[in-house]
């Protein structure tokens, strides 16, 4: 039979106590309750931890090996219980943040600048992720997606609407022209995206006006990166140009748009320092409204 924590705790009321009597007063029991537990974990101890004479009583070297691991269990339990206490007021500490590569440079470069000054105790840990991490195994604290998130135990904020534009680069401008219609596009060499990502509405926009050069790939970075060589025209946020300048818009304004969300699990809900990340992160994008939406150039 295995100790039960609950039955340690009576070490602790007797070595404050001084006296079975007085360890009940400590715990608000009667003193069969205390000589009861007190006789449950020598039993399942197999070892004798205390010598009554008359009211007092004297320890055995298995009792105070056990009234030792007592103390330090008490312990380790006061300083989980105020840590969590700490979590839920303190802002304080490192949230880890996932989002896709491209948001990276202008998180970091606008972001936490401004973070910092506010919240110099708040550490974010940025990373950029290809695929959709899992924030139910504690992949990360918080997520940024261009998806309303499904699943249940998940909390998501919409934060801001993302603009998608048609972009060539000055290189295939320069070569193969660009077309001045939607139209025009089916002529020319198009950069599509893999149908396993066409759940997201923008990913799949350009399908319509396909014609028959075209190529697939299955990330936006690769996308960004071959559009910016010159190897075809294709759909991306309008923010991709703040970081790569050889980028050139096919058509002035946005074609399509979706929602970006703010994504974080229920469980951290009530943590100070991942609400504190996400505001900055709502403040962030609200700030920057224009630029997301491809309003601004």
């Amino acid at each position: 039979m295995s100790p039960e924590w609950s039955d340690f705790k009576i070490l602790i009321a007797l070595a404050q106590g001084g006296s079975v009597a007085g360890a009940a007063r400590t715990i608000g029991v009667d003193g069969s309750t205390v000589s009861r537990r007190l006789s449950a974990l020598e039993d399942s101890l197999g070892a004798r931890l205390i010598v009554r004479g008359g009211r007092e009583f004297a320890w055995t070297t298995e009792g105070k090996a056990a009234l030792s691991a007592a103390e330090a269990m008490a312990g380790a339990v006061s300083a989980a219980a105020q840590s969590c206490r700490n979590a839920k007021l303190e802002v304080s500490g490192t949230v880890c943040i996932s989002l896709s590569p491209a948001f990276v440079p202008i998180v970091l470069s606008k972001m936490l600048p401004v973070l910092r000054e506010k919240r110099p105790a708040l550490k974010l840990d940025v990373r950029g992720d290809f695929r959709q991490v899992d924030l139910g195994k504690g992949e990360a604290d918080i997520a940024v997606r261009m998806a309303r998130p499904t699943e249940t135990d998940l909390v998501g904020r919409r934060t801001f609407e993302a603009g998608w534009c048609v972009f060539s680069s000055i290189t295939y401008a320069g070569t193969r022209g660009t077309p001045a219609s939607l139209s025009e596009l089916r002529e020319h060499q198009l950069v599509l995206y893999d149908e396993t990502m066409h759940s997201v509405e923008p990913l799949r926009w350009l399908e319509a006006h396909r014609g028959p050069n075209f190529l697939r790939v299955d990330n936006l970075e690769i996308a960004s990166q071959l559009i910016g060589a010159g190897g075809g025209i294709g759909l991306l946020p309008a923010f991709f140009e703040l970081n790569m300048p050889g980028l050139l818009r096919v058509f002035p304004e946005p074609v399509t748009a979706n929602a970006g969300w703010v994504v974080y699990h229920e469980a951290a809900r009530d943590l100070a320092r991942v609400r504190a990340a996400v505001d900055a992160l709502v403040e962030f994008f609200e700030a920057h409204a224009a630029l997301f939406s491809g309003q601004a150039r």
